[in-house]
């Protein structure tokens, strides 16, 4: 663990006497809903029907598909392994414009644009490699049903840069490329922090450090056995009734003073569990998840409270179980299963539109309110920003 070389704020590392960075690969986004992709690994007849160009939809449990030449056979259905749907790469990367191509010694396909390569993934293999050569974790093995390969469809989506949606009550999945107007990123901290910074608000300024315990860093998840898995890890002790744990980030790319819809999405991991008593509140249901997409840039400020000093963030993000302008309630920190011990994963989504700044640029914004009078201690992982710009 690295202790926080300032109160407030951590910006974009961590002091190099206190702290080394390990290099590592680690996984892909994991499947927040149950989504997953693979490969055919020979020509598909084509028939006729209609999906949007540079898309294609499948469904679970029907050896067809759907892209913008009509409606095609399979042969093998996508299927659901372990809470992931899996569907076949051929199709996918076909229908989004790459090209496939197969090495039958190595049993591993190779998706591609030109001359440049996008993914590889290898039967029986739970890695794919990046366009730049790193090898990236799956949630489930490639699977190899008829000739076919499958990939979890959410991982692929993300390493071709492709928007992935997913329709609960037709059990489909549609995968479309994003629009040349459309900016996506996803922030793994597979190698550093990615320019994320750190933060605390709602205590005062002149606060004992001894007692708030206060820490931002990036470590592995703790899991048994994990040695390759990086998040950004927040921790505080709260001592004033309140106290807010934030993650900001600015976001570049984006033309200036132009309005984006954008989506954020995000995995926590915590290990609290439901129905426990706390000081001030439960330590599971009174820790609320908060996020803002926001034009200005979030920070904890010195504001005059109470006879005294105390950070308050610039931006109105509520007060414990309520949201703000600014900020609005997501969810708790409540682990899904509360009779398995150790940490587990809690996926979030929040959408907003928001007016990029000046220098073309917007801001993310996440994190914890806290009612709970004690330790509370989270890792984010896997962060990613969607973000179409609104046509006037």
């Amino acid at each position: 663990m690295c202790n926080l070389p300032s109160p407030i704020l951590v910006y974009h590392g961590i002091p190099k006497e206190r702290c080394h960075t390990i290099m590592s690969y680690k996984k892909v986004v994991l499947s927040g809903i149950l989504i997953a992709t693979a490969a055919t690994l020979y020509p598909i007849p084509h028939s006729s029907a209609a999906a949007a160009p540079q898309a294609v939809e499948f469904k679970i449990n029907e050896a067809t598909y759907v892209n913008h030449t009509g409606k095609h056979a399979l042969a093998a259905a996508p299927f659901i392994l372990n809470g992931n749907a899996m569907v076949p790469v051929r199709a996918l990367a076909e229908s989004l414009g790459a090209e496939v191509s197969w090495n039958d010694k190595e049993h591993t396909a190779t998706l591609s644009r030109g001359k440049v390569n996008l993914v590889q993934v290898t039967d029986r293999s739970s890695f794919a490699i990046n366009g730049k050569g790193e090898r990236i974790k799956l949630p489930e093995s490639v699977q190899r049903v008829k000739g076919m390969l499958f990939v979890p469809a959410r991982s692929l989506a993300s390493l071709m840069g492709a928007k992935l949606e997913w329709e609960n009550s037709e059990r489909k999945v549609t995968i479309s490329a994003e629009a040349e107007n459309a900016v996506q990123v996803t922030y793994r901290f597979d190698q550093d922090q990615e320019g994320w910074k750190g933060g605390f608000a709602d205590l005062p300024v002149d606060y004992e450090k001894d007692i708030y315990e206060l820490q931002y860093s990036r470590e592995l998840l703790p899991d048994q056995g994990n040695s390759s898995n990086y998040a950004l890890m927040l921790q505080g002790h709260n001592r004033s009734d309140d106290l807010f744990m934030y993650l900001t980030r600015g976001v570049d790319g984006f033309e200036a003073n132009k309005v984006y819809d954008v989506q954020l999405k995000f995995a926590l991991y915590t290990s609290e569990t439901g129905g426990m008593m706390g000081v001030g509140g439960a330590p599971g249901e009174s820790v609320y998840v908060k996020a803002g997409i926001l034009g200005k840039e979030p920070a904890a400020v010195p504001t005059p409270y109470a006879g005294g000093e105390y950070y308050r963030m610039n931006v109105d993000i509520g007060s414990q179980s309520q949201g703000g302008k600014d900020a609005k309630v997501l969810g708790n920190v409540i682990k899904p299963d509360s009779e398995k011990a150790g940490y587990q994963r809690v996926e979030f989504e929040y959408s907003a539109q928001v007016k990029a700044d000046e220098h073309g640029r917007i801001y993310l914004l996440i994190g914890t309110d806290s009612g709970f009078e004690g330790m509370t201690t989270l890792y984010y992982d896997d962060i990613q920003v969607t973000a179409s710009k609104i046509q006037s």
